[in-house]
């Protein structure tokens, strides 16, 4: 798997560099979409790491609604940093910020049921003071 995103990459900047010098507009557009690509090669994988973390959360004895929870908060993370960085590349540092505040934004969303479930385990232990 390692082979075929370096081989992608390596594809890809050697495009990059001619249609920067050529014709600039197009760079941006193989930049997309070699990360495009190379998202499909690495999608396959995110179901054996949603099996790992709900068979764990399973054997821990932890909900497996949290499982949901790690992994939406793991790929929002994911998303926003190539989103943000994609931005940065283009000379576009306002909107780079903009994304990292957004997908912290929806990173706090999906942790709130986590945080309701502490709020109320904590409430548990003090006896409703």
């Amino acid at each position: 798997m390692i082979l075929k995103l370096c081989g992608v990459a390596a594809l890809e900047l050697a495009v990059y560099a001619l249609l920067r010098q050529y014709k600039p507009e197009y760079a941006v557009l193989s930049e997309i979409a070699c990360a495009a690509v190379m998202f499909f090669l690495v999608a396959g994988q995110l179901e054996e790491i949603r099996g790992f973390f709900t068979a764990a959360m399973e054997t821990a004895g932890v909900d497996i609604s949290y499982a949901a929870v790690l992994l939406k908060t793991l790929g929002t993370a994911l998303v926003t940093q190539f989103a943000a960085d994609a931005a940065r590349d283009n000379g576009q540092q306002a909107l780079a910020e903009k994304i990292e505040f957004a997908g912290k934004t929806l990173i706090l969303l999906f942790a709130l049921p986590v945080l309701k479930a502490v709020l109320q385990l904590i409430t548990a232990f003090t006896g409703d003071v």
